[in-house]
């Protein structure tokens, strides 16, 4: 497996008093770059990590957005589509072949033990892409996109790692505009671990609740100090 590497002193941790949660915005004084460079985003559902990572993009990295490789995995690797129909039932499969990842979706997030049968299929694949991708260019800077890292304690294989923090209120609001209603929204950001304890386990935390203006001078703010 590979190993990502850097030297970090840790020089002054900032808290942040938002509403009631304390977040930790941990400063790096010094660092020592070893290629790849990787950085990870992640977050709670709704908060705005795929847009973070397109403005990283922009900015010369290059991105792997883990939810785009489980949405390729299901719907065009046969030995996934075959594990996930193993455990789920051939209703799954869609009249393409694929995995109905609607259908799927509403199967797991009414169940615990169902949804963590289907993280046992997907996070070792998932893991294993962006490994396969960033030992493929090593000279490259790498944002990855990984809403369940610390929950899969991958925090220790990447440089940095990024919370993308925006309220309740905003994150549910992002998910209706996608078609998911509010009972659900709150159902799955409540089955996740608590954005704040993510926000202090993490070395940045960016606010993405203003504009996209707001938004990319932190990034930009950021990029000066990794």
């Amino acid at each position: 497996m590979l190993e990502f590497r850097s030297v970090l002193r840790v020089s002054v941790a900032v808290l942040l008093l938002r509403k009631k949660h304390i977040i930790v915005v941990v400063q790096p004084a010094e660092l020592v770059n070893l290629v790849p460079m990787v950085v990870v985003l992640t977050g709670g559902m709704g908060c705005g990590k795929s847009t973070a990572g397109r403005m990283f993009e922009k900015r010369g990295f290059r991105r792997l957005d883990s939810d785009q490789i489980v949405h390729d995995l299901l719907e065009s690797d046969p030995a996934t589509i075959r594990e996930v129909m193993d455990v789920f039932g051939p209703k799954v499969i869609s009249s393409n072949g694929g995995v109905n990842r609607s259908l799927l979706g509403s199967i797991v997030f009414d169940d615990e033990e169902k949804l963590k049968a289907l993280e046992d299929i997907m996070h070792p694949k998932v893991q294993e892409a962006w490994e396969v991708a960033v030992a493929s260019d090593q000279e490259a800077k790498w944002i990855l996109e990984i809403p369940l890292l610390f929950e899969k304690n991958l925090q220790n294989r990447v440089d940095f790692t990024i919370c993308v923090f925006s309220d309740l209120k905003t994150q549910v609001e992002r998910l209706e505009q996608k078609g998911i209603g509010r009972v659900q929204a709150l159902a799955r950001i409540n089955r996740q671990m608590p954005l704040s304890q993510k926000a202090e386990n993490a070395d940045f935390v960016l606010l993405n609740e203003g504009s996209l203006e707001f938004l990319e001078d932190q990034i930009k703010t950021l990029l000066t100090r990794i």
